[in-house]
């Protein structure tokens, strides 16, 4: 079971960010993402899971909108990777 620290989802932090999923798309290519746009649309859509890792590159990709808003970074990590 995936662990996800409090925070919102992605699907309602690209909602809340104003982005198309262009552009979350192509700020997550930009950071290393190597899913197509149509992945990451099913992934938004919660159609489909994606890793722990393009998971988190997607939740870099909009909290990283935000920062340079100079506000929080809202959306959660996926934390299922980390040992307890």
């Amino acid at each position: 079971m995936n662990s996800k620290a409090a925070g919102l989802s992605l699907s309602d932090g690209l909602d809340l960010s104003g982005m198309t999923l262009r552009q979350v798309w192509l700020r997550y290519i930009g950071i290393g993402g190597c899913e197509g746009l149509t992945e990451v649309e099913k992934q938004l859509s919660g159609r489909t899971v994606l890793t722990s890792y393009e998971h988190n590159l997607l939740a870099q990709a909009i909290n990283e909108h935000f920062i340079e808003l100079d506000q929080d970074h809202p959306v959660a990590y996926d934390g299922s990777h980390v040992k307890s």
